[in-house]
């Protein structure tokens, strides 16, 4: 049976309740993310774990999201319907749509610095002193959990909640323009439109990931290659952040709306055109996952067709079965059976 989205239970809850549980949720996510912060500070300087902080952050970000989320919905509900607060189910296709995010994803980071080296406005050096390989670990494991937790947040639970009060659309663009003022939030730049525009255009197709499957797969396999495109591989920073393990050593130059400055891809203009573009690839490559997971399970509708026949209609059944047989009876013809013609 496949899997279906909260959104269709058959009680919703009233749109004003939705709403609010939004508003709460958004609440806990910013209670959640200071908590995780200082516990992960708290703990890479107790057991002189510097490497380690982002990874500690984004694993008790993860863990109380969630946990928070359960018991909000929990208590909203009082355990008569139960939200999938967790978006990953296990289901044959799963690995399948991880995979194909991650191609997308990476695709999306190339396509990126593509013009740049076009242009010849981007240089890179290859460098490999102690603990590069083990850094790059590190950061490929935080950038995995803290992907996966930004995806609970903004397409989880809450988005979830925004839908079934305002709407799947109105709750894809509000949710990816918060998501965008978060990632500029940390390190604004000057050209914070630019920047804005971007997060925005990602947080869309994040969206269109999960409506398409209504699962994290998609989007949390999109959301780490390009992360870790960026910023693993080809060593170039992501939203003004440049603090992760890379090889590569890279720096780029030419027009703000072409590198997006130390900001990176992130706040570059071609960035937006990119990213809107891959949304016909989405819709292609989710075409049968769409058709799965999102439509509504066909039930049996009106009434029974088996009902007992009218009381009068069964007498005369019987009255005519048990009738006797007729007087007169006319037997069927055989070719030994012939009339005999007078030859006059």
């Amino acid at each position: 049976m496949p899997d279906r989205d909260s959104t269709f239970d058959p009680t919703p809850i009233p749109r004003l309740l939705e709403f609010a549980l939004f508003l709460t949720a958004l609440a806990w996510v910013g209670a959640a993310s200071s908590i995780a912060a200082r516990a992960a500070q708290g703990l890479a300087t107790r057991f002189n774990l510097p490497a380690f902080d982002a990874l500690l952050e984004a694993v008790f970000l993860l863990f109380l999201t969630v946990v928070g989320f359960r018991l909000l919905d929990l208590i909203a509900t009082r355990g008569r319907q139960s939200a999938d607060i967790l978006p990953l189910p296990r289901r044959a296709t799963r690995t399948a749509e991880w995979a194909s995010g991650a191609a997308i994803g990476w695709a999306l980071a190339l396509a990126g610095v593509l013009p740049l080296l076009v242009s010849v406005h981007v240089h890179t050096r290859f460098t490999w002193p102690a603990g590069t390989g083990f850094g790059m670990l590190v950061a490929l494991g935080t950038l995995l959990v803290a992907a996966l937790a930004e995806e609970v947040i903004f397409r989880g639970y809450p988005f979830q909640r925004l839908a079934a009060a305002l709407g799947q659309g109105t709750a894809a663009l509000v949710l990816s323009i918060a998501f965008a003022i978060t990632i500029v939030s940390f390190a604004p730049p000057e050209h914070i439109a630019l920047a804005v525009l971007d997060g925005t255009c990602l947080g869309l197709v994040l969206a269109l990931c999960y409506m398409r499957t209504h699962a994290l797969w998609l989007g949390w396999g999109l959301h780490f290659a390009y992360r870790a495109a960026m910023a693993v591989l080809l060593g170039l920073p992501i939203a003004g952040r440049a603090s992760f393990q890379s090889a590569a050593q890279t720096y780029t130059a030419g027009p703000t709306w072409l590198s997006g400055g130390s900001f990176g891809l992130d706040g570059a203009l071609l960035t937006a055109v990119f990213l809107l573009g891959s949304i016909p690839v989405i819709y292609q490559v989710t075409r049968d996952w769409a058709w799965s997971y999102t439509h509504r399970e066909i039930t049996g509708a009106g009434y029974a067709v088996d009902v007992a026949p009218p009381a009068a209609h069964t007498a005369m059944e019987k009255s005519a079965a048990a009738a006797p047989p007729p007087l007169v009876q006319i037997l069927p013809t055989t070719p030994q059976t012939f009339s005999k013609q007078d030859p006059s």
